[in-house]
């Protein structure tokens, strides 16, 4: 009885190392995030508040502060100062979209784009 004990936990051992070492994975490498030299208000980071985040219900006229649509945005953006010229990464708008409630809906390469056209100054360009 306590040989077949034996026998039976060294079986189950052998399993279940046999399990864990032919596990694999595959290494889930980032995507590429490319960004402009300059990047634009305008041609860079509009389309991304254009891409869902200026629609009815959202960050439009009547809706959530700031009002991100494309007449209003820069001034929203930057007369009520969601963005930090000085300190780029502590801007309002970056928080949201890296750690905040808005992180679910920006990409990486969103994120990116709208850090370095804080960093460059927040041009209206």
């Amino acid at each position: 009885m306590i040989m077949n004990r034996n026998l039976l936990t060294f079986l189950i051992l052998i399993v279940i190392g046999s399990i864990v070492i032919s596990c694999t994975y595959d290494e889930i490498k980032p995507k590429k995030v490319e960004v402009p030299d300059v990047v634009s208000f305008s041609v860079n980071v509009m389309p991304i508040f254009d891409g869902g985040c200026n629609v009815v219900g959202c960050h439009s006229n009547g809706g959530q502060p700031p009002n991100l649509t494309a007449p209003n945005a820069f001034v929203s953006l930057t007369y009520y100062g969601y963005v930090d010229i000085v300190e780029p990464e502590a801007s309002i708008i970056y928080e949201k979209i890296t750690t905040g409630t808005m992180k679910q809906y920006a990409t990486d390469q969103d994120r990116a784009i709208i850090l370095k056209w804080i960093q460059q100054g927040a041009e209206d360009n």
